[in-house]
């Protein structure tokens, strides 16, 4: 315990004899960045010629150049030359690092100087510094009340055009001319705001006379802008992806569509997402990039909707009564748009069987899609089973290896307690009652409660009339 008591102390000494030793290098060092100056003379003019005869100037023409200079110089005033054969010795306090090197400054440049002996002592006394910060702030006070003026009438310029905007912006009818869609319209009020907040930044910066400002701050929006992007791409991506869709509109709100596999009624589209909500009841969002570049399949566009189902007849059935039957089903079955009218195609000759595709048509602003194509395979089911069009399953044979014989699904051998089974009894009145195809609504009456319960932003264009379909 003592040992490791005393490691911060000795610690600490060493670093107290080290800034002893390191004292006089600092201040050696400093000394002479304050007064950079050679053992003997600064020189100044090395590569000047030194004028010999009647080209020389007079000593005292030099000194009195430099005294006039001195006395026109408030932080020089206390400085002192003599000059003997063209070499000035300057002597006296400067106020300041910055003095000092001013007066050396001058005096290299009057003419005739061959060389400055500079003894001039930089008065590091805090009293002096204390004045000079003190002149220094006054000096700036000042300046800012001479300038304050300017501020004002720039900065009132700058809240002309701020106001002048925000007017702008509540004339709703002007961008609803430009354009009927909300998102591109609040789009287009940013851009309008941004101009005028500009110009009036501009003209600020004029009365001030700080243009140059301009060039740096724009420079230095430049880059931040850049490594944002960077940072932020993705969310760019979808804000730019969420611009060109409310351009294009591939779809309303409540349009029936499939985009990457994912299928419902569209909710809302946000500068960021689309939010559709399945039949099923649930919320998928997908990012308005991939909407973009996905291919999007849209169900409400063309309110008319085929649907198709295959059903499958014995070969010995007589095809082109099967076919018939089957769109007199069709065109019988409630729902089913007459114009186009139903139809039917061969699809494939099977082993046991054939294939046949029944095609039908549904006004999807009148009727549900689902529930008329389900309706329509009832339809045909039993239309084929009063025919007697047997509808054979596949057929499959099994050859057991040394016993000589095939058993398979149609072997005489088969139990007759199979085939006498009894077959369900339907009512006539069950099989006759009218189906139900008409349009459910539940989808559309939950996006609608959602719409009122969240109030999420809807980039869609609410002016034109929603398609939907189930």
């Amino acid at each position: 315990m003592p040992a490791s008591g005393l490691k911060p102390i000795g610690f600490f000494a060493l670093l107290l004899v080290g800034l002893v030793l390191l004292a006089p290098g600092l201040v050696y060092a400093q000394t002479q960045a304050d007064n950079p100056k050679t053992p003997s003379e600064n020189v100044a003019d090395v590569n000047s010629a030194i004028e010999v005869g009647g080209a020389k100037l007079d000593d005292r023409v030099i000194q009195k150049r430099i005294t006039e200079l001195f006395g026109n110089i408030d932080a020089l005033v206390d400085l002192h030359s003599e000059v003997t054969a063209g070499v000035v010795r300057l002597s006296g306090s400067a106020p300041s690092k910055q003095a000092y090197e001013q007066a050396l400054r001058l005096v290299q440049r009057v003419e005739g100087v061959v060389a400055v002996n500079d003894q001039i002592d930089v008065d590091r006394s805090i009293r002096s510094r204390m004045l000079q910060v003190s002149q220094s702030l006054f000096d700036r006070l000042l300046e800012i009340i001479a300038f304050l003026p300017l501020l004002l009438v720039g900065i009132a310029f700058f809240l002309l055009f701020w106001m002048l905007s925000g007017l702008l912006l509540r004339w709703n009818s002007l961008f609803r001319k430009v354009t009927p869609n909300p998102f591109l319209q609040n789009l287009l009020r940013q851009i309008v705001r941004g101009v005028f907040l500009l110009t009036g930044f501009i003209i600020l910066l004029e009365i001030l006379d700080a243009t140059a400002l301009l060039g740096t701050i724009i420079g230095a929006a430049g880059i931040l802008g850049l490594a944002i992007g960077f940072a932020i791409r993705d969310t760019v991506e979808n804000y730019l992806a969420s611009i060109l869709l409310s351009l294009r509109q591939p779809f309303d709100a409540n349009d029936h569509v499939e985009i990457e596999g994912h299928e419902g009624l569209v909710l809302r589209l946000t500068s960021r997402e689309t939010v559709l909500m399945t039949l099923d009841g649930n919320h998928v969002r997908i990012p308005n990039a991939t909407v973009y570049k996905s291919i999007l399949t849209n169900f409400s566009r063309n309110s008319k909707r085929r649907f198709s189902f295959e059903v499958g007849v014995d070969t010995a059935v007589n095809l082109n009564a099967a076919r018939s039957l089957g769109v007199s089903s069709l065109a019988a079955t409630a729902g089913v748009a007459q114009d186009p009218p139903p139809g039917s195609r061969i699809k494939l000759l099977g082993d046991s069987n054939v294939v046949l595709v029944m095609l039908g048509w549904v006004d999807q602003n009148e009727h549900d899609f689902s529930k008329v194509r389900s309706e329509a395979i009832r339809a045909v089911k039993r239309a084929f089973d009063d025919a007697n069009f047997e509808m054979p399953e596949p057929i499959y044979r099994v050859k057991l290896e040394g016993l000589g014989s095939v058993i398979g699904k149609d072997n005489s051998t088969a139990p007759a307690a199979v085939a006498s089974q009894p077959t369900p009894q339907t009512s006539q009145a069950q099989t006759d009652a009218p189906a139900d195809v008409g349009r459910e609504h539940f989808i559309e009456q939950q996006i609608e409660a959602e719409k009122r319960m969240v109030g999420e932003q809807d980039l869609l264009n609410d002016e034109h009339t929603p398609r939907s379909a189930n």
